[in-house]
């Protein structure tokens, strides 16, 4: 059954991460599972010892930044940057309780899929060359690699750029599943960037309104932000041969028939225009000045210059002339 629900952006907070990464032996670290004391694994690998157990998020950003084990009493064992060396304002929250359920959760639907190889379903794996770490892997029969990110924080453009572009320089197939509370959702196709809703235990489709009825912002000529996404359980999804997310008969009405390289198109002139706006600095009075006479003089007529239609009737400049010197005449009871 597909039901349509309001997208619900919520103000972003952040929190302390409850993986780290370690340098030494390229694993990732779970808070939950570490202690201190009597040489324990933090000690000599830790904040306290070789230092090697960093973040994840300021590794992806090129920075090897320590991080220190928590254990307080009235929550759960977390990490935490030092002092004066946390990400401020890159937007960071780090691994949640919410995100870890929500790998866990496609984890479980990724090995009931038929096309994919159940032993092959891991969750934080390390990418090497392209410094990235995806929520979880799998391998398709086809012996694709996918890659599935549960995005439960905000993502700008260059950060969507710089980890979708490393995917697919390592030749991964990556799907994006957002949480329905974060802000910006980043557009892409219809079934690469869908909405995971945990509460409902379903996959959506981001769908904007277009003449009356719903569908996904590429689905039109015109590209529209969403503010709503059909839903269905994810128990009626599927995974194609190739890696692909297969949406439950349903969903077609609201993904639309327009063929991927004309949705690329429109997302690459949407990315473009925007850029445009956000980069242009307001013009000097005598540019606005040079502007308008170089638009005046590369025109070649009347209606094009006064910015008449088509169907608008030519200007005529002896008739116009006539009928004042008329008007003249009348007025005065001379000739000009």
């Amino acid at each position: 059954m597909i039901e349509i629900r309001r997208l619900f952006p919520r103000k972003w907070e952040p929190s302390d991460p409850l993986v780290a990464y370690n340098n030494a032996d390229g694993q990732i670290v779970m808070a939950a599972a570490m202690h201190r004391g009597n040489s324990s694994y933090y000690d000599r690998y830790g904040y306290q010892g070789s230092k090697e157990i960093v973040c994840i998020d300021c590794k992806e950003d090129g920075r090897e930044v320590p991080v220190q084990l928590v254990d307080a009493k009235t929550r759960c064992k977390h990490f935490r940057h030092q002092a004066g060396e946390a990400p401020d304002g890159l937007r960071r929250d780090g691994e949640t309780a919410g995100h870890l359920h929500g790998k866990r959760f496609i984890m479980d639907w990724a090995r009931d899929q038929h096309h994919i190889l159940p032993w092959s379903v891991q969750d934080e794996v390390w990418i090497p060359g392209v410094r990235l770490r995806s929520d979880v892997r799998a391998t398709a029969t086809s012996g694709r690699h996918l890659a599935f990110e549960v995005q439960r924080k905000p993502m700008d453009s260059k950060g969507w750029d710089r980890r979708h572009g490393g995917y697919q320089t390592a030749g991964i197939h990556d799907v994006w599943l957002w949480s329905p509370d974060v802000p910006d959702l980043v557009l892409d196709l219809p079934l690469s960037s869908v909405v995971l809703d945990m509460e409902y235990e379903s996959l959506g489709v981001l769908v904007a309104i277009y003449g009356g009825r719903y569908r996904h912002p590429t689905a039109e000529r015109y590209l529209v932000y969403p503010t709503h996404y059909a839903s269905a359980p994810l128990s009626e999804w599927r995974l194609s041969g190739a890696g692909s997310l297969v949406p439950p008969p349903g969903m077609a009405e609201f993904i639309g028939d327009k063929p991927e390289p004309a949705r690329l198109a429109q997302l690459k002139a949407h990315r473009e225009a925007l850029a445009r706006r956000t980069s242009r600095q307001p013009a000097t009075p005598v540019e606005r000045r040079t502007d308008a006479v170089s638009q005046y003089r590369n025109r070649t007529s009347y209606s094009q210059v006064l910015g008449a239609s088509a169907s608008a009737a030519r200007i005529d400049p002896e008739r116009d002339a006539r009928r004042e010197a008329e008007a003249i005449e009348r007025i005065m009871g001379r000739k000009r």
